[in-house]
């Protein structure tokens, strides 16, 4: 679904106007966006290129080739190319948008086709298979994913640009190209060639996918999928009878015995075995005939898109150096990005809104979704969300930086894997930290690197870095008392301040721009500060009382302003070490227990029979040894799996979980994925149980001791660790990893700090 655009979007590229986000993926960031002067039926699909991908010396060369080729193919069944600069400084391209989900997610919401419906889609996917084939191209990577259901019918789409990618990407490191279940034997086996008959085993997985909800060759293991597919053994025992037999002929294991598109044409579409030869069919006048479950999520997006069309643009900052993508032509004219534009005039919009209700009427979805967006769009306001980065929280304090990411993030956004949000004065960089300690968590704040480090022998030192090249900027020595029962007083950061406990003065306000201390706050007679918690304009100071372990005050302060105390609440039994940040809870463990307070007032909210601690920053939930709990409520939303340690959390409601090989069966040990709401499992891999997992949107960021990889959240394909020069050996893999900008930043236990493309 469409996002708004982050703080570091253009506002055109070439003569484009950019609408919204549609998503990041291995190529770059896919746009919605306008031509100059266009209306809602010339929406594109416009994708930027990574920047590592632009530095290498044949993807250019490919990408002109790919796209000259890709623009020879015009089917109304194929999302066609529309434009491309593969000579700009930052290559784009563009692409028909057609409004509406993929299969994937409408079979995932709606449920399985019927099987006329599957008939026409089959059909129609396969005339869209054949234009593609008939251009000398190969899609080679048929998914559900690929396949976007519009009013109008399926579209084809992320065809033939992909070899240009593929071919210097994955093909050159000797990594399969394609996506696990929707593969053919020939994407699995290293000395095959991936020709049109693969495209048609996958367009048969893609209508068993259809048909049942399932793909032919689902299992938890990858293994297991590729294992089958390379057999040549699919289910097709969900399968209606009337479509298993044409499937299992597209699923044949040898590529010659598969049928062709035209066959498939004629199979699926009664009407086409008695077409005239060489003569084209008439298009659809009829509005394809989807279920009403997929007409209403079509109807959805249609509503989604008309308020992207009539709201103006959202503020944003300057783009800077990295985010300026130069247009292919001349400039569109427009406001400068320091002033943001005025709305546009009542009369513009009607025009607009009169437009968009036209082309929304013209394709038949349900007549309550037509109401609904002709309303919507009637609306004078300015229908506008937010403009914030996914991939970044917003930082409490101060003038808000650009950049806001914590290590201590479960997911990172969207985002965060886009090139061209990276800072045009980073390059890959390895340093040792001044400081002694151990780095257990990072603040990049625009282009300070801050982090934290953990002393043997008791304290905190704070070292920034700058985030471009990692030369030093600025160290603060730990002045914190060591608590009572043992460990370290632990300082807190927002966007603007670092606040470090100290046993005269309360907490010191440090400046995170150069680590000067500008102010103290939470000075208490007879307590000592031992840990600093800040989020959401507030900061949240635990203490203990001098000479007494038992027992934790908790006061909260304002982190603008006079910092003035918000509330305060004393805390029996409690942990004051504890002290954490779930959603807009506060937390305290103590005994066999966890409290939950209100962020707002310092008022109990919960309180849950046993020790739980945050599953990341931002997550909202708690993992605790009876399973995973709602931050606010501490209701228990799934049980926990023997063996299995949470680890992180996406915004999309799966859980990532690491399991211990070894005694007493000698099992490896795993990464595992559950989805939140059921426990389901969805997949496992081999792991090697060291280091981090985190999520940037549909790619996780895994980094352990070998090396880090970038697997699919979906099904974990490609956990293969690549190990970059200056990686450290040390200990059991990084301690702490945040992702910005496609780059990584990575400490490891000896003081060693890595920053590198995120493979």
């Amino acid at each position: 679904m469409l996002r708004p655009l982050d703080a570091h979007a253009p506002y055109g590229i070439g003569s484009y106007r950019l609408l919204g986000t549609l998503g990041s993926g291995g190529m770059g960031t896919v746009h919605l966006a306008l031509p100059e002067d266009g209306g809602p039926g010339d929406l594109v699909a416009l994708k930027t290129v990574r920047r590592d991908l632009e530095l290498q010396p044949d993807f250019r060369l490919r990408f002109r080739r790919e796209a000259r080729a890709a623009g020879a193919v015009r089917s109304p069944y194929v999302s066609a190319l529309v434009a491309a600069d593969p000579d700009a400084d930052r290559p784009w391209l563009a692409t028909e948008y057609v409004v509406g989900p993929s299969l994937d997610e409408a079979v995932s919401r709606a449920g399985a086709l019927p099987v006329p419906v599957v008939r026409e889609l089959g059909a129609d996917l396969a005339r869209g298979l054949a234009a593609v084939h008939g251009a000398r191209l190969v899609h080679r990577d048929l998914k559900p994913a690929n396949v976007v259901l519009g009013a109008g019918g399926p579209r084809l789409i992320d065809f033939g640009i992909a070899q240009a990618y593929d071919a210097t990407a994955l093909t050159a490191t000797g990594i399969m190209v394609g996506s696990p279940g929707f593969m053919s034997p020939e994407h699995v086996a290293a000395d095959r060639s991936v020709t049109a008959a693969s495209d048609v085993f996958c367009l048969g997985a893609v209508l068993c996918y259809a048909a049942t909800g399932q793909g032919p060759f689902h299992d938890d293991e990858l293994a297991a999928v590729v294992h089958r597919i390379a057999q040549g053994r699919p289910d097709l025992s969900r399968v209606p009878g009337e479509l298993r037999e044409l499937i299992a002929a597209c699923l044949h294991p040898e590529p010659a015995e598969r049928p062709t598109t035209t066959r498939l044409v004629r199979e699926l579409d009664p009407a086409a075995a008695h077409a005239r030869p060489g003569v084209a069919p008439a298009p659809r006048t009829a509005p394809f005939p989807w279920p009403a479950g997929v007409a209403r999520l079509i109807g959805e997006y249609e509503v989604t898109v008309g308020r992207a069309l009539v709201a103006p643009p959202a503020p944003r900052h300057a783009p800077g150096p990295a985010a300026d993508l130069p247009p292919s032509g001349p400039p569109a004219p427009g406001p400068s990005a320091a002033t943001p534009p005025a709305p546009p005039s009542p009369s513009v919009r009607k025009g607009r809104r009169l437009r968009l209700a036209a082309a929304a009427g013209s394709v038949v979805v349900a007549g309550v979704v037509t109401a609904v967006l002709i309303t919507t769009l009637g609306d004078e306001g300015t229908g506008g969300g937010g403009s914030g980065a996914a991939g970044s929280a917003a930082p409490p304090g101060g003038a808000a930086p650009g950049v806001f990411v914590s290590s201590d993030m479960s997911d990172f956004g969207a985002d965060a894997m886009d090139r061209s949000h990276l800072s045009a004065d980073w390059s890959p960089w390895t340093a040792s930290f001044e400081s002694d300690g151990t780095p257990r968590g990072c603040l990049l704040i625009d282009t300070t690197l801050v982090c934290r480090l953990h002393r043997d022998g008791g304290g905190i030192a704070l070292e920034a870095r700058d985030a471009g090249d990692g030369g030093l900027r600025w160290r603060h020595p730990a002045d914190g008392p060591a608590s009572a029962g043992g460990g370290t007083a632990e300082p807190g950061l927002d966007g603007t301040y670092a606040y470090v406990p100290s046993d005269e003065d309360g907490v010191t306000v440090l400046r995170l721009e150069d680590g000067e201390p500008v102010d103290t706050v939470g000075a208490e007679q007879g307590w000592a500060p031992v840990k600093v918690r800040a989020h959401e304009g507030r900061v949240f100071v635990a203490y203990r009382a001098s000479g007494d372990p038992d027992g934790a005050l908790v006061r909260a302060f304002s982190a603008t302003g006079d910092r003035r105390q918000l509330w305060r609440r004393s805390v029996d039994g409690a942990d004051p070490r504890s002290l954490e940040i779930a959603g807009d809870s506060v937390h305290l463990r103590g005994g066999d227990r966890t409290l939950g307070l209100a962020a707002a007032n310092g008022r109990t909210l919960a309180e849950a029979p046993e020790r739980c601690e945050p599953l990341g920053q931002g997550a909202g939930h708690l993992s605790c040894p009876s399973g995973v709990r709602e931050g606010g409520t501490l209701r228990k939303v799934t049980g926990g799996h023997r063996g299995e340690r949470p680890l992180a959390l996406s915004r999309t409601g799966v859980l990532l979980s690491g399991k211990e090989g070894g005694a007493p069966d000698g099992a490896e040990a795993e990464l595992i994925a559950r989805d939140l709401p059921t426990g389901r499992k969805l997949w496992s891999q081999p792991w090697s149980g060291t280091g981090t997992v985190r999520v940037a949107g549909d790619r996780l960021i895994v980094a352990e001791a070998e090396g880090v990889s970038t697997p699919g959240l979906a099904d974990g394909a490609g956990l293969f660790p690549t190990t970059f020069s200056g990686w450290s050996q040390s200990g059991d893999g990084p301690t702490s990893t945040l992702v910005h900008g496609g780059a990584v930043f990575v400490t490891f236990e000896d003081g060693t700090v890595v920053s590198t493309y995120a493979p």
